[in-house]
């Protein structure tokens, strides 16, 4: 099992070293987003990175486990709605990235509304809510490692996690990221596929039988209302958050992102077999000490050890390439706009530092956290989502106020953080899409009544021609 955990390691390392070749010497826009020159394929691999991460593999299975078959509603809800979505809003963030020559979500808004406040509250809120999203990883590598039984523990296996995906981002930055998830995907696949196929081969009368056990809470109101409520924040917050933004600008072309998009949902057929996998252990009675361990802990009873090393390999890679991605994103926030001013190589060395940091700080966060992963993840859409009423201001309208996004965003942040954290009863409603109710009815409440100057929005700015290549500015 380690010989072939390890193996797998080493070669998502070889395929980072070839992801150097001919970039040796990277500038700040190739490594952050590889100078926009992603096709399809790249684009795709690194994009689906986000929505199959280790929340999928451990925390899907480990929600069924614990919440029953009505948490299935929400999660695979917003990720399919997520994907039209981006059908149709990813392409006119990769116009706006391309006329604004934009590496990062707060360049779009400092180019677009020329404000300097705005660009540093919304670097500012991203820094924020990324945080939980590192913890949830790293929460997700201990218990994938931890399966390994190597004795080590829990921060020392995350240590080295944190030290591997550093190395990754050294090695040639959002580049090694996208080779090393081609590598993850093929992984996660056949792992998946092959542990759902051998928990079904228990025979369907198991499978049946486990799925009656599953806890299938009867339909509520207020469970159908945050359910809804959930689908729509986060499947519009998917693809508006920091690193899918920079995800996007590294892409070619409109239509490269657009291709990735059609396909994206294939992806789904790994869901049937993490729920089959998930009754399994409930019919078996696999006892975890957490929900999010259903997936590793089955995993080694149906499979041999070596097959279990590949599987946790994947599952490992399935956070570390997220890691990067988001490391990726959140050094230039600080080095290109809560620190303008810097030059190229200053812009590499002040990130490479914040990634460090960032590392180090997720690590902390998962060593004193024991949240359900999903928990988490709701946290995280909580905050990223509230830049939602600007984008649209970027995309679509003429005479948004810079002041009224901010005002909206922090008041939509702090609605949402208070609803989750004092409890406060709303009916069911997710907390997050109450703050971003309030946000968009400040914005937009400004709007009417208070409007801006004009500017001209994406959709007017950019035609259906491919666009040439803007060089992002320092």
């Amino acid at each position: 099992m380690t010989i072939a955990f390890l193996a797998v390691i080493l070669l998502s390392l070889g395929l980072a070293l070839l992801s150097r070749r001919g970039h040796v010497r990277q500038k700040a826009e190739d490594f952050f987003i590889a100078s926009g020159q992603f096709n399809t394929v790249l684009f795709f691999f690194l994009a689906v990175g986000e929505t199959y991460s280790i929340t999928s593999v451990l925390g899907y299975p480990g929600g069924i486990y614990a919440n029953g078959t009505s948490f299935a509603t929400w999660f695979l809800g917003y990720i399919l709605l997520a994907f039209v979505v981006g059908y149709f809003l990813n392409p006119l963030i990769w116009r706006a990235g391309r006329i604004h020559g934009a590496v990062t979500l707060p360049d779009l808004f400092r180019r677009h509304f020329d404000s300097r406040s705005l660009e540093m509250v919304v670097a500012g809120a991203s820094l924020l809510f990324l945080v939980p999203l590192g913890m949830q990883q790293f929460l997700g590598l201990q218990i994938v490692l931890k399966e390994l039984g190597w004795g080590i523990s829990p921060l020392a296996l995350s240590i080295c996690a944190g030290f591997l995906a550093f190395l990754y981002i050294a090695i040639s930055g959002i580049r090694a990221s996208a080779y090393v998830a081609v590598l993850k995907d093929l992984l996660l696949i056949a792992a998946i596929l092959l542990t759902g196929l051998a928990a079904a081969s228990h025979g369907a009368d198991s499978v049946s039988a486990s799925a009656a056990q599953v806890k299938a809470m009867q339909p509520t109101l207020a469970g159908d209302i945050f359910s809804i409520s959930t689908i729509l924040l986060q499947s519009v917050g998917f693809c508006i958050v920091p690193q899918a933004c920079a995800y996007v600008f590294t892409a070619r072309s409109a239509n490269a992102v657009r291709r990735a998009q059609m396909t994206m949902p294939l992806y789904m057929v790994m869901f049937p077999f993490l729920t089959i996998l998930a009754y399994f252990a409930i019919r078996q009675g696999v006892q975890v000490q957490s929900p999010n361990e259903v997936f590793p802990a089955a995993a080694s009873m149906l499979l041999p050890p070596p097959l279990v090393g590949l599987v946790l390999a994947g599952a490992a890679l399935a956070a570390l390439v997220v890691i990067t991605g988001v490391c990726l994103a959140i050094g230039p926030l600080v080095s290109r706009n809560l620190v303008p001013g810097l030059n190229d190589r200053q812009q590499r060395q002040w990130s490479q530092v914040v990634m460090a940091l960032y590392l180090l700080l997720s690590i902390a966060g998962a060593a004193t956290s024991s949240e359900l992963m999903v928990t988490i993840n709701n946290l995280y859409y909580f905050g990223v989502t509230q830049v939602l009423p600007g984008m649209l201001g970027i995309l679509f309208l003429r005479r948004m106020r810079p002041a009224a996004i901010i005002a909206g965003l922090l008041a939509g942040d702090g609605i949402a953080i208070a609803i989750y954290e004092f409890a406060i009863p709303v009916g069911g409603l997710n907390a997050g899409f109450i703050g971003l109710m309030v946000n968009l009815l400040i914005v937009f409440a400004a709007l009417r009544f208070l409007p801006d100057r004009e500017r001209i929005p994406i959709v007017e700015r950019s035609s259906g021609r491919r666009l040439e290549p803007v060089r992002a500015h320092s």
